[in-house]
């Protein structure tokens, strides 16, 4: 019986909690904002962390297959094969460091601006 009791009243105590939010965002309450914000955040961030390793995971493997082709080129005996064996791997990791650094950095500050939008959709 105890247990029915507290449902019950578990249920009355988030029926008043939504109601009360669905009330205050027709108002544009800033409480009712900042709370869908909190909420918000850790999702788009880690969709935002996906979408920057993704990226650098393209990147990476491009370095590979372009180094891939540059060996294949110096073993056919392709002109200029033999830079890019060297080169390749140099400036592709470079572009990939450089693309998972900025992604990482920027990734903080979108999310929040996903979450905490300025205008009201």
């Amino acid at each position: 019986m105890k247990k029915l009791v507290l449902l019950v009243l578990a249920v009355m105590v988030v029926t008043c909690m939504v109601a009360g939010s669905a009330r205050a965002d027709d108002q544009g309450n800033s409480f009712t904002h900042f709370m869908r914000g909190l909420f918000h955040w850790p999702f788009n961030a880690a969709k935002d962390s996906a979408q920057v390793v993704g990226d650098t995971g393209v990147k990476a493997v491009g370095t590979v297959a372009d180094t891939g082709k540059a060996v294949g080129g110096t073993v056919t005996g392709e002109e200029g094969a033999a830079e890019k064996v060297v080169t390749t791997p140099v400036t592709g990791t470079a572009d990939t460091v450089q693309t998972g650094v900025v992604g990482t950095a920027e990734m903080p500050g979108k999310s929040v601006n996903e979450s905490w939008p300025t205008e009201k959709k």
